[in-house]
């Protein structure tokens, strides 16, 4: 999970700074082309840079180019590798759904819990982004999934509400935010056995 101003403030003191990347980076939605497979990061950024003071686009350049951003950024949560064995354990199949762009098969081997999937399906691979249907539609076929058996955990809102407009029940949880026992306390009110 992926929290931009979190990131940002590691590298940058001035609120208005990390304001900026915030606004013509990530909040415009051109970002997203690199999830969607659109585009590269290089190229993103080349649009960008006259939009930004030289010294933040020397700082995306850095993070994004020079070395690979998710390996750096995306934290492993030890309490979901644990409760991804429990869940397989009791004979439940996992899934990774990720809007992410093509470096995630770079930072991806960083995180144990990636081997422990069924299968996954990354954003960038369909040019499809959670929440568009789609994106729930290739899962669903590429594994033979009933949307009504299967069980949707994100970060984001809008993907959950997504997934049930698809037909799959879900559960918003950050363990950015929050402990991993509340997310099992939601799964056993779904009657998930852990």
């Amino acid at each position: 999970m992926f929290y931009p101003e979190k990131t940002l403030k590691k590298y940058l003191t001035k609120q208005e700074e990390i304001d900026q990347i915030l606004q013509v980076f990530y909040n415009s939605g051109i970002y997203r082309d690199c999830d969607r497979g659109v585009r590269t990061y290089a190229e993103v950024i080349e649009e960008i840079s006259g939009s930004l003071p030289e010294h933040l686009v020397a700082l995306l350049k850095r993070l994004y180019l020079d070395q690979c951003f998710g390996k750096e950024e995306m934290p492993v949560f030890p309490e979901m590798y644990d409760l991804i064995v429990k869940l397989k354990q009791n004979g439940y199949k996992t899934y990774l759904l990720s809007n992410a762009g093509f470096d995630f098969y770079e930072y991806s081997k960083g995180i144990p819990a990636i081997g422990l999937m069924d299968g996954q399906v990354i954003s960038c691979e369909y040019r499809l982004l959670k929440p568009e249907r789609g994106i729930y539609e290739v899962l669903f076929q590429k594994y033979g999934l009933e949307p009504s058996e299967c069980l949707f955990i994100d970060d984001v809102q809008e993907n959950i509400d997504g997934a049930a407009a698809c037909g799959m029940d879900g559960i918003c949880f950050s363990p950015s935010f929050s402990s991993v026992e509340c997310l099992k306390d939601a799964l056993r009110k779904k009657g998930v056995v852990i």
